[in-house]
């Protein structure tokens, strides 16, 4: 999951989405990987000297964290791991760049959460992390606890510089809508773009109150991705490469700009027609309300990401017992979209540590069922009860950010409250199985020898992309103002320096 992308006014949802992971506790680089295992095997043990590993991570301490924490410690304890954890959270406002410090100061703590997206490259560039590829080999449980694409697409230079902390293995995208109007007006469940554009204008025709689709203005460029033809599939080309506004044509084996994209011009077809007739609000722009709107029951459709968090925003329009939402994904029956199994947050330790095998030790540890259970959802019997094998049910308001530390795809476990379409999507996303590889995959764009020219093309995402994508500027029209401003500013050369790289992974797979 892109989360750089969703914290923010997402942030309390993304931590709500709590996943769960596998595996066994580790040994301290002082026995044979995998001996530490909760239970009787590790009681035979001789105690251990126990160690303090420091970890920062970001975001507000969770409530309830400090009993929680102790029980952990307890149990790393009992089960002779050899560790105590000392975890501080540090403010999103600042986490970068006091990170950033302390690694240049030679601070010795143990791990922390980075990613591309923060300091992660430029960490790598200079030495300051641990390379972990022979410590993940020898911990079986945290290497099978993450599905072998995960580890295999999310190297850096050829090696595990991070654990890659994720859920879902690709994107899929769709609608929520409101299954009871569907029923009042007699229409079928939803398969196609068609079925769709019948519900939205069934809407538009019948209600007073309740508009066809809202969405936030800044979620809109996944419009172009949801209302194609070509939505949720594995065609012509990579929409989503990590660089915004541009896609890699496998026909062609070329980059291409978004907007000049074949596979998704029917899309902004739609969205234009959408804007003009009022499907799409005429404050789409400025919408960030999305969500409140949607929950007061006056849209009858909103945006949908099968990524364990928007579809839990809205399980609270159930407590009534109704069975009124189900989950629209265009393409549905035979989706199988591209994917490079790219995370964006990783469990990384630093170069100065020393105590980098007791560190991934723990790692390993958090990998059983019940240890990673202790730490994502507190304690049993108070701050949550398991409901089979898979959910929960949340007893207080214990919620921890599991992104930073926890999240494995292979064994998730999901709220209660989520609804089976949800589910259904959050399964599906997870499972490696589900996806196309990606051409690209392995690739990450540096921008460093055309970082001029990108940060200047970067500002149109906003001003020219998302009002195409939003359907306030006419596609045509739109399209063309794209084209001409970034190729006024360097587009090409930043094309090309895309192109180069991507290139460079294909050849060498």
């Amino acid at each position: 999951m892109k989360f750089k992308k969703m914290f923010g006014t997402a942030m309390a949802t993304v931590l709500a989405s709590a996943l769960l992971l596998a595996g066994c506790g580790g040994n301290g680089g002082n026995a044979e990987p995998g001996n530490a295992n909760a239970g009787a095997g590790a009681a035979t043990n001789a105690p251990k000297e126990i160690v303090e590993l420091k970890a920062y991570l970001p975001g507000d301490k969770p409530v309830g964290f400090d009993e929680v924490l102790q029980a952990v410690n307890d149990k790393l304890k009992t089960d002779n791991v050899g560790a105590s954890l000392n975890i501080n959270f540090l403010p999103w406002s600042d986490y970068g760049n006091t990170v950033a410090v302390k690694m240049s100061a030679g601070e010795d703590f143990d791990m922390y959460l980075d990613a591309p997206w923060l300091s992660m490259n430029q960490m790598i560039a200079s030495n300051s992390l641990q390379t972990l590829d022979a410590m993940v080999e020898e911990r079986p449980e945290l290497k099978a606890s993450i599905p072998d694409e995960m580890w295999e697409y999310n190297k850096f230079g050829g090696k595990i510089m991070g654990i890659p902390l994720g859920t879902t293995q690709g994107s899929v995208y769709g609608l929520l809508i409101r299954k009871d109007l569907r029923e009042k007006y007699g229409l079928p469940e939803l398969k196609t773009l068609a079925d769709l554009e019948k519900f939205l204008y069934a809407v538009k025709e019948n209600e007073k109150d309740i508009k066809p689709f809202v969405i936030n203005g800044i979620k809109a460029d996944k419009l172009p991705f949801i209302l194609s033809d070509s939505a949720n599939m594995a065609q012509d080309e990579v929409l989503e490469i990590g660089v915004n506004m541009f896609a890699y044509s496998t026909k062609d084996k070329k980059v291409v700009g978004q907007w000049e994209s074949p596979m998704i011009a029917d899309a902004f077809e739609r969205v234009t027609k959408y804007y003009k007739d009022g499907i799409l609000s005429k404050n789409i722009a400025q919408e960030q309300n999305a969500e409140t709107l949607f929950k007061q029951g006056k849209y009858a459709a909103t945006y949908y990401a099968a990524d364990g968090v928007e579809g839990l925003k809205y399980a609270e329009m159930l407590k009534d017992g109704s069975d009124k939402l189900e989950v629209f994904v265009p393409n549905g029956d035979k989706a199988k979209p591209y994917t490079a199994f790219q995370q964006w947050n990783f469990l990384c330790i630093p170069t100065s540590s020393k105590h980098a095998d007791l560190a991934m030790d723990v790692a390993n540890w958090l990998s059983i069922k019940e240890n990673h259970d202790l730490m994502e959802y507190g304690i049993p019997g108070k701050d949550w009860e398991p409901v089979g094998d898979t959910s929960y049910k949340v007893l207080s308001g214990y919620v921890f950010p599991g992104y930073t530390l926890t999240w494995r795809p292979t064994l998730n476990r999901t709220p209660d409250t989520m609804t089976a379409d949800d589910k259904k999507w959050f399964d599906f996303s997870a499972d490696p199985a589900n996806f196309t590889l990606s051409p690209t995959a392995g690739f990450t764009f540096d921008a460093e020898k055309v970082k001029t020219e990108y940060a200047k093309i970067t500002p149109f995402h906003d001003s020219l992309f998302l009002p195409l994508a939003q359907g306030v500027l006419p596609a045509d029209k739109g399209k063309a103002m794209l084209e001409e401003k970034i190729m006024g500013v360097g587009g090409q050369k930043v094309i090309d320096e895309i192109q180069a790289q991507i290139d460079a992974v294909v050849s060498g797979k």
